[in-house]
């Protein structure tokens, strides 16, 4: 089934098109795929969903938000793109992945009606779109009381934004990212991302830019909702004397905390039954239930520190210069228990968007002493279809990678610094290299960051990869 699905069509041409059509095209075909799957737009509207968008934190955000409900009692679904290693991370349920034997068993449902109703052979959704029809099956039948939905990109022609009549929505922080498809500025992007906002919703957001602000301010009044701008998430840990745990939380966390707090509180306050809580909106307090909720939520490739065969590895999916920011930030803080260890710095981006800024950011943070820039491949011998991004081919990423390590070349150039930057072919290359500059007995402090979809190459890499061995002393 997994590796079927890899020939469906990626994404972005599918919402290029959207954007220069009136904004149209995808949420008319998702409907129109939907149907022919034999569902209808307003069954799956019986779905309660909390709807996520936003550049940075929406994915932690809906961790962390379906974390909170899930200590009410509430069954939760989890709709997130990208997944890191297998496609069936994209779909929990009480926050447990889809089990592969569920997968393909929705996967040709739904393929196999799409296939039978289509009207020529490049008749079929595109790769994220099939994803949220198949979301919506699987979550319609598994009678969740509340499905966590994150944007897949965007959101004013996101295939997720089909449904009418949401009642809760996030906003999470905004930047430039994909300007190809959503805009070269900050306005077009607070626009794009806030096209979610349904009439008479409840919007929440810990947006602060004045200028992405001001944008949502009009898209909440234009869709006759209501706006709450969150605070941060350190307030709340002070409610009941509760801040000795702050110290103890995952960046995220601490980034994104606030935010989750008020979409599940306004889920409670609006829901019916049993789970229906009265809690004044937009309200600064902490439950025991919201507390357990933030401290054991676990969202991989954020801010996740993992000890791997003499390495300290680094996983985070910064993609923005703000987020990279907030990710060298926190590896600054981790390197400082190891000052003697060689830092290694692994990195790639997806996308179009000139990597300048954020390779700036990663050249003045720390002087590494290695720098490894790579495609989104795991091996050079095996590309597992589960880890495919679906959105390039192995060359284009080549050529992306290429002209990252030319960029970190000119900045060292600029500063009259000796690059330490190279391109390896895929993450299993690099890895050997490093390993045979640094044999197995010395420990390492790894930062590989840039991607989601590096992460899950990363660790596919890492989990096959057998060090060199340790020459022998003479």
């Amino acid at each position: 089934a997994v590796e079927k699905f890899t020939t469906i069509k990626p994404n972005a041409q599918s919402i290029r098109d959207s954007i220069s059509n009136l904004k149209l095209n995808s949420i008319r075909d998702t409907i129109k795929y939907l149907k022919r799957t034999d569902l209808t737009l307003e069954e799956v509207e019986k779905l309660s969903i909390i709807h996520v968008s936003g550049t940075k934190g929406k994915g932690s955000t809906c961790a962390l938000t379906e974390s909170i409900l899930r200590q009410y009692g509430v069954r939760t679904g989890f709709f997130s793109s990208p997944h890191l290693v297998s496609i069936t991370e994209r779909f929990r349920i009480n926050g447990v992945p889809l089990a592969r034997d569920k997968f393909t068993h929705y996967f040709w449902r739904v393929y196999n009606r799409l296939i039978a109703k289509r009207e020529h052979d490049q008749d079929m959704p595109p790769f994220f779109m099939f994803l949220t029809i198949l979301a919506f099956h699987l979550f319609l039948e598994a009678r969740v009381d509340v499905l966590v939905l994150e944007v897949g990109l965007g959101g004013e022609c996101d295939c997720t934004n089909i449904l009418r009549n949401v009642r809760t929505v996030g906003i999470t922080s905004l930047a430039l990212e994909h300007t190809d498809l959503l805009g070269t500025t900050m306005q077009q992007i607070a626009w794009q991302k806030s096209g979610i906002i349904k009439p008479g919703s409840n919007v929440f957001t810990h947006v602060t830019d004045p200028v992405c602000l001001a944008v949502i301010r009009e898209r909440v009044a234009e869709k006759n909702a209501t706006l709450h701008e969150v605070l941060d998430t350190a307030a709340y840990f002070k409610y009941h004397h509760y801040a000795h745990y702050f110290d103890t939380c995952n960046d995220f966390v601490r980034l994104n905390g606030a935010l989750a707090i008020q979409l599940a509180y306004d889920w409670l306050r609006t829901a019916k039954g049993r789970f229906h809580q009265e809690n004044p909106i937009n309200g600064i307090h902490m439950t025991a239930e919201v507390l357990r909720g933030l401290v054991n939520a676990h969202w991989p490739g954020r801010c996740q520190l993992v000890d791997y065969k003499g390495m300290r590895v680094h996983l985070d999916g910064a993609h923005t210069v703000e987020s990279m920011h907030v990710c060298c930030d926190w590896f600054l803080k981790s390197i400082k228990r190891t000052p003697s260890n060689p830092k290694i710095l692994i990195f790639n981006r997806t996308g179009e968007s000139n990597p300048t800024g954020i390779l700036n950011v990663l050249h003045n943070a720390y002087p590494f002493d290695m720098v490894c820039f790579v495609p989104n491949i795991a091996h050079p011998q095996k590309v597992e279809p589960s880890q495919s991004t679906s959105y390039c081919s192995a060359n284009t990423q080549r050529l992306r990678a290429e002209n990252i390590t030319n960029v970190w070349q000119e900045l060292c150039d600029a500063k009259q610094q000796e690059s330490k930057g190279q391109m390896y072919g895929t993450l299993w290359d690099a890895l050997n290299t490093i390993r045979l500059r640094y044999p197995g007995d010395i420990q390492l402090d790894l930062l590989i960051t840039g991607s989601i979809h590096l992460l899950g190459a990363a660790i596919s890499a890492l989990n096959e990869f057998q060090p060199p061995p340790v020459p022998k002393p003479s």
